[in-house]
């Protein structure tokens, strides 16, 4: 249950699917509005056909009328569905727990002054208290984000580790098969055929570790998708990203470390102990 005045909608910007909203006048005092989860659950399409309707709620002998209907949002997490919601008059039920202003944006802080002034006026001796939509938002999903900063961090340092490696693994390579380059050169490979084949070999190690990576990735992500009751649906696309920019970054890597290698004359590499 929402105890609501008429600016509701206006405020949060939620959009109405049928009927209307209140008007903040004694008329509106037996009427309600629903939202469109709510329409459903009593058997009623969410638009005309609910409007007009009667309703009573548990422990209340008032008969309602709906008024509107309203399109279906969030106002908890996304791991919980949307639940239904029915929204009552203030006029009728004087009730209620938070105002909520719609502040211009600038000077915030004249703003808030103006409100507590006004507070202090209507309401002396109470404590005022406040606080902006953006960071109850972000208190609600705080999880989600620590989350997100300790999976960035964690990307950036495997990328370092798995690159290290990877120089680590091209330069011990090239120097053991120094030999072998200064041959393929006198034989008369090109130093485009001698970087192909350093990087065909690395290209098949990073093909074996996708296959290996991809699934358990995706099993992991689906997982914790699924604490969700609105997720997004994995697709091919995040793992091809990954699996081509590590491609393309090895390449280079491996083109930087074999040029030099294939540059050198292959007397030199030849006489290489």
């Amino acid at each position: 249950v929402l105890i609501t005045d008429g600016h509701y909608l206006d405020t949060y910007e939620i959009p109405l699917q049928a009927g209307s909203f209140f008007s903040n006048n004694s008329s509106d005092s037996g009427k309600v509005i629903l939202n469109a989860k709510a329409a459903a659950a009593l058997g009623w399409k969410p638009g005309e056909e609910a409007v007009g309707q009667q309703v009573r709620v548990p422990g209340d002998p008032t008969i309602f009328t709906v008024k509107g209907i309203t399109a279906d949002f969030h106002f908890g997490s996304m791991q919980q569905e949307i639940a239904p919601i029915i929204f009552m008059n203030v006029g009728f039920v004087p009730t209620y727990r938070y105002l909520s202003f719609k502040l211009k944006p600038g000077n915030v802080s004249t703003a808030i002054a103006a409100i507590e002034k006004k507070w202090a006026a209507v309401l002396p001796g109470s404590a005022f208290e406040y606080k902006f939509m953006d960071d109850t938002l972000r208190n609600l999903y705080k999880t989600e984000i620590q989350l997100k900063q300790a999976a960035k961090t964690a990307t950036v340092l495997s990328l370092i580790i798995v690159l290290l490696g990877i120089i680590g693994m091209v330069s011990l390579s090239v120097q053991k098969r120094t030999k072998e380059i200064g041959i393929r050169k006198v034989l008369g490979s090109s130093v485009g055929g001698i970087i192909t084949l350093f990087v065909k070999e690395f290209l098949v190690i990073i093909f074996i570790g996708a296959l290996i990576a991809c699934p358990v990735a995706w099993f992991i992500m689906r997982g914790w998708l699924n604490d969700y009751a609105y997720r997004i649906a994995i697709t091919a696309q995040p793992f091809l990203i990954s699996i081509s920019g590590l491609t393309l970054i090895t390449t280079l890597l491996i083109i930087i470390q074999t040029i030099k290698s294939a540059l050198t004359n292959p007397v030199k590499s030849l006489r290489t102990e």
